[in-house]
């Protein structure tokens, strides 16, 4: 797996073997960043990163800072490896990487320093759509978290789709795209004072 675009383009990520990551497609990640076009200066936040190639590659394309939230130790390690060997390349950008399950935003969200342009979201397929529902509807979350841009993965099995949209708050607005074959959901994130 290799970053797409940018200074580090062509650097190979180092992906864990053997355990349950399952990295967003090279195709699939061009195929998304291509249509987010420019991201000069932009903040992202990278949640269940796994190998963070997902915050990498938007700081190949101009982005100036990234967190990644990972819970696994293992799976931090990689990361690790990974922002080495894009700094190597050259990119010189704002990383961090906070261990933290990516559904308890209040361990996380004090540490972003502001609410970021995008938020990129790819669980483990079996936990996606309870981790999304607990953080769209959870207002810590949506109050700190407002006017961002949030892109989630959806799981490729039937129906999962609609497991996303029942939990969309009522009037919510949202849009589901297909890159490269895999559905996304983007959304806002808003708040709503209750």
């Amino acid at each position: 797996m290799n970053i797409v675009a940018g200074k580090a383009r062509g650097v190979e990520l180092v992906v864990p073997e053997g355990i349950p990551v399952r990295p967003t497609a090279t195709r699939v990640r061009k195929a998304l960043f291509d249509s987010l076009g420019d991201m000069t200066g932009m903040r992202v936040v990278d949640l269940c990163a796994g190998s963070g190639a997902l915050a990498l590659e938007a700081l190949n394309r101009g982005a100036a800072a990234a967190v990644m939230v990972e819970l696994n130790a293992e799976h931090i390690r990689y990361i690790e490896e990974n922002i080495r060997r894009v700094r190597a390349a050259g990119v010189a950008a704002q990383t961090i990487v906070i261990q933290s399950d990516a559904g308890n935003c209040r361990s996380y969200l004090p540490r972003l320093h502001g609410v970021p342009d995008i938020i990129f979201a790819d669980p483990p397929y079996q936990e996606s759509a309870e981790i999304f529902g607990k953080l769209i509807h959870d207002e810590y979350f949506c109050k700190n978290m407002a006017g961002a841009k949030l892109i989630w993965e959806i799981p490729d099995h039937p129906g999962a789709a609609g497991e996303f949209l029942k939990t969309i708050p009522q009037n919510g607005k949202f849009s589901l795209k297909r890159y490269a074959g895999t559905m996304f959901l983007i959304t806002g994130v808003e708040y709503v004072a209750g």
